[in-house]
Parts: C-alpha cells; sequence; structure tokens
C-alpha cells in the first residue's frame, strides 16, 4: 500500500513537472548562407541558442506552456573567422489579444552589432550579476527586454524590473571590446542596448511603460467588446507618444513602439468614429509625419 501512495506520489510530480514551461516560447533561426565552410556548427549553434533562452529561468513567476511569451530571434552571420562571428540581428515579440485569434507585435529591434564567438558544442548558461561572454550577455539581455515589453502590456509598470535586468546587463558589459553596449561603440548611438535599455529606466520617459499598458490592456484587449472605448484607450496612448517625442525627439523608446504598432494603426481606425479618424489623423501629423499617406487610408 505504501509502495503505491510513492508511486502515486511520483506520477503526480512527474506531471506537474511536465505542465510547467519558462517562460520564453522562443523561435530561434540562423541564417549563414553569405558565409562557405562547415554549416554543421550553425545548427549546433541555432540548438544552443534556442536551449538557453527557453529553458534558463528568467523570473520568479510560474507560467503554463500556453502562456510562454511568443517571440522570434532572426540572426544572420556575415563573416567568421575560425569561432568568431559577424552578424545582425533581429528580435520580435508577439502578445496574444483578449477575446480574439490577433496577435499584435509587441517590439520589431534590430542589433547590427551581434557578434560573438561561439565554440561548437559550447552550451551556454546565464550567472546573473556576472558578465561571462559576448554571446551570453547578448541572449541573455534581449530575453529580459522581451519580458520587460510582455509584463508592461499586461500591467502597469510590469515590465520594470526586467528593463533594469536589461541594464544591469549593459553595464557589466560596458568593459567589453565588444561593439553595441555603449553609446560610443557606434555610429549610431541610439541603436545601442545602452540607450535601448536606459529608454525604459529613465525615469523621463517613464511614460512609455503607461503607453504600453494603456494601447495592450485598455485598448486592444477591449476591442472585441467595446470598440469605441477601446479605440480611445489606444488613441490617448498615441497621444502620449506625441507629446513625449515633441518635448524629446529622436528617442530609440519612440521609434520602438512606432515600428511595431505602425503596421496595425489603420486596422484599428479603418472603422472608427468620425471624431476618432480625425484625431487620430492630426496626432499622427505630428508624431509620424513622413507616414501619413498610409494613415490617410482610413478615410477610405
Amino acid at each position: 500500500m505504501r509502495f503505491q501512495v510513492w508511486v502515486l506520489i511520483g506520477l503526480m510530480c512527474i506531471n506537474y513537472v511536465a505542465v510547467q514551461a519558462q517562460e520564453l516560447y522562443c523561435m530561434v533561426n540562423v541564417d549563414a548562407t553569405q558565409i562557405s565552410g562547415d554549416k554543421q556548427p550553425i545548427q549546433q549553434m541555432k540548438d544552443a541558442f534556442t536551449r538557453f533562452l527557453n529553458t534558463t529561468k528568467w523570473t520568479n513567476d510560474q507560467f503554463m506552456p500556453e502562456e510562454r511569451i511568443k517571440c522570434y530571434l532572426n540572426i544572420s552571420i556575415t563573416a567568421r573567422e575560425d569561432n568568431r562571428y559577424t552578424a545582425f540581428a533581429n528580435i520580435r515579440v508577439v502578445r496574444p489579444v483578449f477575446n480574439s485569434t490577433y496577435e499584435t507585435v509587441l517590439c520589431n529591434l534590430s542589433d547590427k552589432n551581434f557578434d560573438f564567438s561561439y565554440m561548437p558544442f559550447q552550451e551556454l548558461q546565464y550567472t546573473d550579476g556576472t558578465y561571462v561572454d559576448n554571446i551570453t550577455a547578448l541572449l541573455s539581455f534581449y530575453a529580459y527586454i522581451i519580458l520587460g515589453f510582455d509584463y508592461d502590456s499586461f500591467s502597469q509598470n510590469g515590465g520594470q524590473p526586467y528593463f533594469l535586468k536589461a541594464q544591469e546587463i549593459v553595464n557589466l558589459s560596458s568593459s567589453s571590446p565588444e561593439t553595441g553596449w555603449t553609446l560610443r561603440s557606434s555610429s549610431n548611438p541610439t541603436s545601442t542596448r545602452f540607450a535601448l535599455a536606459d529608454n525604459y529606466v529613465n525615469g523621463s520617459y517613464k511614460v512609455m511603460h503607461t503607453v504600453a499598458y494603456k494601447y495592450h490592456r485598455l485598448g486592444l484587449d477591449k476591442m472585441e467588446t467595446d470598440p469605441v472605448n477601446g479605440r480611445k484607450a489606444i488613441l490617448e496612448a498615441i497621444s502620449d507618444v506625441k507629446v513625449l517625442n515633441s518635448s524629446t525627439p529622436l528617442l530609440r523608446c519612440v521609434r520602438v513602439f512606432l515600428d511595431a504598432k505602425s503596421p496595425e494603426f489603420v486596422s484599428i481606425f479603418k472603422k472608427a468614429l468620425p471624431n476618432q479618424k480625425n484625431d487620430f489623423l492630426s496626432v499622427m501629423q505630428s508624431l509620424d509625419p513622413m507616414d501619413m499617406s498610409k494613415y490617410n487610408e482610413i478615410m477610405k
């Protein structure tokens, strides 16, 4: 009898572990078409990066498999010398919208300085508060950036702890010879990882956390049940970005917002009330005048 009880407990534990999941569901792709030579290390690299992002425990929260944050990491390798790779990367994060099958893009980031060294069969391990190597730092940095964007979209300032962790990785990596970690290490300072993390922890730009919550939780998540007030919240969020952009132009966080969200603006406001359409176009004329031909499509 006692044996049967322990077997039952063991099976329950196995089932419990089986339904637990880490936070990220990241699909990694490594494009090595621009380089020649043995491509076997590329597959090993892809597998190692995938395991690292998807099996590392990044938060103290419990996630069910279906709750994992869907994201994409696309790495394009442009040169290789021994175990040293020159590359650029794109990081895209999506979020489901309540009561719909629609997924909205939270961020669509590019990193033109995604250079790293990787040894065949090298397994990566994150150590909090320690700089190990550039590839571990890069992947960990973007893991926390992904978490920051996702958590911000569900609760007010929910992503702040993870943006702070990303900034910590920037600080730890800033003394390395690798590019992209400091303002001085890039011809375009606003494109650096330093600028990205700083924009989301700097108190002067804290409105962007409110924007994320208002746009997603109070806006998109209400569109199926209350589209008028859903659009109202979205318009308020966009207006908040316009105010920030007017006071401090050329911020990375504003560009990140527009890169992620402007493609869906037309579908959101095409069925809006006439006054909402006019208000939206007025805001975009100030915030993103170069794309007005696209936004004017809502009037057709």
